[in-house]
């Protein structure tokens, strides 16, 4: 008796289960497709920005670079309001958190000196430089821009290190017990970063920045999927250009070109639109409504960068007509099939029910 009700317990679990089953894949096939999303975001890396009186208007240059990266960014200084100098026109800026109450530097990631005139403060000051040989000793990426690094040298932590910076301080990098280098780019030894000329090196340094911290990729996004909703589309029409764009970080920025293609199939030299698309909730994808376009056919160009700048384009991504107004028995062909289908997958489901019905009958 027992083994004659678990088996007809289980038999009604499995109608239960396929029923649910099939009822879902029949919704998903009338509805739309089953997407899944992988979570590809890492925690958001964390640098520390050390910054004194005098900095250099490259500052504000640099943070949009890591702004671009999406990481997490505090200003701090022994100050709380600190000046510019001259050529940022003394602006001020109120930094995050005083440098003194940074209790745990391994908060951080990464700690990097601004640019700046003197750092006469910092330079001074025992505590900012204990900030910079804790930081050193835990194994975090630390950098100094440009005079910055003399920094680095009175926190006497660059010794036996290979350097860039300001040439008017090579003496101090040397009695540092550090070898210099003048005009080159970045150079990484190990956990420390050295750079020089803030503004024509900017790139280069924060893309060094993020390959010590194991963030940087050089490739160009990649193209998933590109299409226009509806093509053909009319006059009278706002259609929808879909992109899925993606990339092993962080897809930055998408644009679109759109030419006219002439009637012997080539297209036009120039451009007749170019837009930058708006990234959806949704990550990778990215829309465009385009409208008020003249009957003919088209074609677009999709161009996409990442946060390190690597950029592509690819073209011929969508080709599609506009016409005086949308053909109605291409849609009404298209919902017939569909119910078609529908229809189909419920019959068939109709038909596995009532089979496992028979079985469970006979036992």
């Amino acid at each position: 008796m027992i083994s004659s009700y678990l088996k007809r317990k289980q038999t009604h679990q499995l109608i239960v289960g396929v029923c649910f089953f099939l009822t879902l894949a029949v919704s998903i096939g009338i509805t739309s497709p089953l997407l899944v999303h992988a979570d590809t975001q890492s925690d958001t890396i964390k640098i520390l920005f050390v910054m004194d009186d005098d900095f250099g208007v490259s500052y504000y240059y640099i943070r949009n670079v890591f702004e671009r990266y999406n990481w997490n960014i505090t200003t701090t200084s022994l100050k709380e309001t600190i000046i510019s100098c001259d050529y940022g026109n003394n602006g001020s800026l109120d930094v995050d958190i005083l440098l003194t109450k940074v209790s745990d530097v391994t908060e951080y990631d990464v700690l990097t000196i601004m640019p700046g005139t003197t750092h006469e403060g910092l330079r001074a000051n025992e505590s900012a430089l204990n900030l910079i040989r804790d930081a050193v000793s835990e194994g975090l990426i630390v950098t100094a821009w440009c005079r910055a690094v003399r920094v680095l040298a009175d926190a006497d932590v660059i010794n036996g290190k290979n350097v860039t910076g300001n040439a008017e301080y090579q003496a101090e990098y040397d009695a540092a017990g550090a070898t210099f280098f003048e005009l080159v780019p970045p150079i990484t030894d190990g956990n420390i970063i050295t750079s020089v000329r803030s503004s024509f090196y900017r790139e280069a340094t924060c893309n060094a920045i993020a390959a010590a911290v194991g963030f940087y990729d050089s490739n160009a996004p990649t193209l998933t999927s590109a299409s226009l909703s509806p093509s053909p589309t009319a006059v009278n029409i706002t259609a929808l250009l879909t992109v899925n764009v993606q990339d092993e970080t962080l897809v930055y920025s998408v644009n679109f070109n759109l030419y006219v293609v002439y009637a012997n199939g080539t297209r036009a030299d120039e451009y007749s639109l170019h837009k930058a698309m708006i990234a959806t909730e949704t990550e990778g994808v990215f829309e465009y409504a385009i409208k008020d376009l003249d009957v003919g056919n088209y074609t677009i160009d999709i161009l996409a960068w990442d946060c390190f700048m690597n950029t592509i384009q690819f073209n011929d991504t969508v080709v599609f007509s506009v016409l005086e107004e949308l053909p109605t028995t291409a849609t009404q062909g298209q919902d017939l099939m569909q119910w078609a289908i529908a229809g189909a997958m419920i019959g068939g489901t109709v038909i596995v029910i009532g089979v496992l019905v028979v079985i469970v009958k006979r036992r």
